[in-house]
């Protein structure tokens, strides 16, 4: 029996493999650290078909996806300079295939099939660590909070902020995604609600609140004609601006950081920040090497997780994506870093601008979400991660999405090709194509 390629690598005929595909990538990246090797191995066997069979869609515009993997090549390339050239080179290996199926499934999955599979996915994290039921010491924050089956309280955050963004879709797509669904995304939602509220972690409680804060706005800017959008993107960004600005002046901040048991100095993250900046001055321009500087042997990394009271001398950072970034690949790989945190503002921000279909909500609220968690949090700059999966795929889904409809017809509503499938042959409800006169047929 032949597989047809098209159940697998057609967004619009493959949504049981995309779902399936996703929530078992989801499960993965929660839970490698328990399940260890075979984990890994499901991981990759379940994209091979994707990457495997032929896709044009794949390979179209591929400079694009290769902009993505500058950033991972780059840290494959510092094996050449680092002290530490085994764990580099695994580590660059490990992340740059995450990266490149991030980029696969941008190409292969819908938003729907997105959704649900994030949905499904973390419907199984969330029960998994409920009925471990485990208090973790947060060695940040000097406080017991509850982390289910994660050494921390801020990872089971974030798969409950992914299931809860996620749930947004069938909600307002009830037509599209069915009843199944929508009941399935109140109850999924309403269970991810309650278990962010155990976590007690501060970093998803406001990223959460953020992101949905602008999937709402996307939704309304969506429903404008274009030159109200941007008005309206143009006015709301100057607002927000005000608000930081007079917040820091009225002291709210503090009031902030008060409410949620913080102080300013994030229980302890600026003086990370502070000596992570430090130790990346001293190789700036290309860095330590990736995933070189928290190593047994490394006095400086020792001298941290003593501070911190790290006796696995594991799990630990400098609490920021781009610092980490500097302390590994320098200004170089800084640079890109922060390329990619740019794009995660500036792309839903463009797609709201050009979009006519409501999904672009979702993924703004995804972008919003990995974006503030990247000033405390390294979502995306580490092997095996969801953010390390989902940001390249955001990234790419969107930029196709922003240059396919920038260079699309300006007249309200975009121009549709004829439909034309090699094996169908022309849609019955396109008339013949007839030569131009003076032009071969």
């Amino acid at each position: 029996m032949k597989l047809n390629p098209g159940l697998v690598t057609d967004p619009a005929r493959n949504g049981a493999y995309a779902v399936l595909a996703i929530a078992a990538s989801l499960w993965v990246f929660a839970y490698s650290t328990i399940f260890g090797a075979v984990s890994i191995l499901l991981f990759y066997a379940i994209w091979l078909p994707a990457l495997l069979l032929p896709t044009p869609a794949l390979v179209r515009h591929p400079l694009r996806a290769v902009a993505v993997l500058a950033l991972p090549a780059l840290a494959a390339l510092s094996t050449l300079w680092s002290d530490r050239p085994d764990a580099t080179l695994r580590a660059a290996i490990q992340w740059a295939s995450t990266v490149t199926l991030g980029l696969v499934a941008a190409r292969t999955a819908s938003v729907a099939s997105l959704s649900r599979g994030l949905l499904a996915g973390g419907l199984l994290v969330l029960v998994y660590s409920t009925l471990n039921g485990s208090f973790a010491y947060d060695v940040v924050d000097g406080t017991y909070a509850f982390a289910g089956a994660f050494s921390s309280k801020n990872q089971l955050g974030l798969f409950a902020s992914l299931t809860l963004v996620a749930a947004f879709w069938p909600l307002v797509h009830p037509r599209r995604a069915g009843a199944v669904w929508v009941i399935a995304a109140l109850g999924i939602g309403a269970f991810a609600a309650a278990t962010l509220a155990r976590t007690e972690s501060a970093t998803s409680v406001i990223t959460v609140i953020l992101a949905f804060a602008l999937m709402l706005l996307a939704l309304g800017v969506l429903r404008l004609p274009r030159l109200w959008r941007i008005a309206v993107l143009a006015a709301g960004g100057i607002l927000l601006v005000l608000a930081i600005l007079a917040a820091l002046q009225l002291g709210a901040l503090d009031a902030v950081f008060s409410a949620f048991g913080k102080d300013t100095t994030l229980t302890g993250r600026t003086y990370l920040w502070s000596r992570g900046i430090e130790f990346g001055g001293q190789r700036p321009t290309l860095g330590l090497g990736y995933y070189a500087f928290w190593l047994p042997g490394r006095a400086d990394a020792e001298e941290l997780w003593t501070e911190f009271h790290i006796e696995g001398q594991t799990g630990f950072h400098f609490h920021n994506t781009l610092i980490e970034g500097y302390v590994g690949l320098g200004l170089t790989g800084l640079a890109l870093l922060a390329l990619w945190t740019l794009l995660l503002l500036v792309l839903p921000l463009a797609a709201m601008l050009r979009a006519q279909d409501r999904s672009a909500a979702m993924l703004a609220g995804l972008c919003m979400l990995f974006l503030i968690r990247s000033a405390v949090e390294i979502d995306f700059f580490t092997p095996y991660t969801a953010g390390s999966f989902l940001v390249p795929l955001l990234l790419l889904r969107l930029c196709d999405d922003v240059l396919r409809r920038n260079s699309a017809p300006q007249h309200g509503t975009a121009s549709r090709s004829p439909r034309y499938s090699p094996a169908r042959g022309p849609s019955p409800h396109t008339p013949p194509q007839r030569a131009m006169p003076g032009l071969p047929g």
